[in-house]
């Protein structure tokens, strides 16, 4: 069972604020378990306590969050309006606390009238999601799961003829079929030279004999998501990407290797660089080294050279080095990992050669 008011008492011990209003999707569903996709907010106090405010279309879904009370707004009604409203009775002079990095400037200018004095929470909710318990763990591994699974299942549709979309469409309908919510974010395949471009959407060109295929993928599983990558070969594609595929995957393994608890993050971001640097490849690795997976996908702790963030346990991150050649091709390989008190373990456990 999920401690959502040990989670809401979290914010309260780092921040200022007398209230919280929570208005992302992702947070909403961390302090309440709300999976509605729209039409709510949630306003926390210090003691732990919460109240979900939800348009009369996303009440249906209320029941299945936990909440101490639960606020309706008639459709008649501005929902956006009566829920402020309420918020400014209810702090009266109070400082409100926001999730700053994503509310609109819209919001905020409506949201004026009711509070005078806010502070942003938005770092705060980052850290505390940072770190994982029991049940987001169990969540991400089973996320993890249904991604391995699909992507062994339909591996035999990487192959000379067939088009990037038709393995996208594939690997993203067998993740579905084992009880995925959906896909961690559209799925990447990137043949030939269009590999070299780490965020290449998939398209209908087809898979041709001699190249290498980036395929980057993940699932959703209640509502944590997973996000692995793999480079498969469709033939003999050359000495060029199979010196750097092995450089590729050197520079993970020493990464890993290299984690512990209490690391600043930055520095294993750099060891990436200098291990490529070895081969004369640094100049084509053009990403950070991998972020933290949990409702988002792309979220603390970050592994950059200009991250500030310490590895700390309980927190879920990707490895994700890569080289990208322009005009031949890209290698990329991407693992999930636990950070523990005792040290790192790798979560995925898919072949990184096929």
């Amino acid at each position: 069972m999920v401690d959502f008011k040990a989670r809401i008492r979290g914010i309260f011990e780092r921040s200022n604020a007398d209230q919280v209003l929570i208005t992302s999707y992702e947070s909403l569903r961390y302090f309440s378990g709300f999976k509605g996709l729209g039409g709510a907010y949630l306003l926390l106090g210090s003691d732990g306590s919460s109240r979900l405010y939800v348009t009369e279309l996303e009440a249906p879904d209320a029941k299945d969050a936990q909440y101490d009370e639960l606020f309706v707004v008639e459709k008649s009604k501005n929902f956006q309006e009566e829920v402020l409203k309420s918020v400014g009775r209810e702090l009266g002079n109070g400082i409100l606390g926001l999730e700053d990095e994503s509310v609109t400037l819209s919001f905020y200018d409506k949201i004026k009238k009711y509070a005078g004095n806010w502070v942003g929470v938005s770092s705060i909710i980052a850290k505390l999601r940072s770190v994982k318990d029991q049940e987001e763990l169990n969540s991400i591994s089973n996320a993890i799961r249904v991604a391995e699974e699909s992507f062994k299942e339909i591996l035999g549709e990487v192959r000379p003829g067939v088009t990037e979309n038709h393995v996208a469409a594939e690997l993203e309908r067998a993740m579905k079929e084992r009880g995925a919510e959906g896909v961690a974010f559209p799925t990447i395949v990137a043949s030939g030279e269009r590999a070299a471009n780490p965020h290449a959407t998939s398209t209908d060109k087809k898979i041709r004999d001699g190249e290498v295929v980036v395929i980057d993928f993940g699932a959703k599983y209640q509502g944590y998501d997973s996000d692995i990558t793999r480079t498969i070969f469709v033939g003999d594609v050359g000495e060029t990407m199979k010196r750097c595929f092995e450089a590729v995957r050197e520079t993970q393994s020493v990464c890993f290797s290299s984690l512990k608890i209490g690391q600043p993050l930055s520095e294993v971001a750099t060891l990436a660089i200098e291990n490529l640097a070895k081969y004369g490849l640094d100049k084509y690795y053009i990403h950070s080294l991998g972020h933290g997976i949990g409702l988002n996908v792309h979220e603390n702790p970050y592994l950059s050279v200009t991250s500030k963030d310490t590895l700390l346990p309980g927190q879920v991150f990707t490895i994700e080095p890569g080289v990208y050649l322009p005009g031949l091709g890209g290698i990329r390989i991407e693992d999930d990992f636990l950070s523990e008190e005792k040290g790192v373990k790798r979560l995925s456990s898919l072949p990184v050669v096929f």
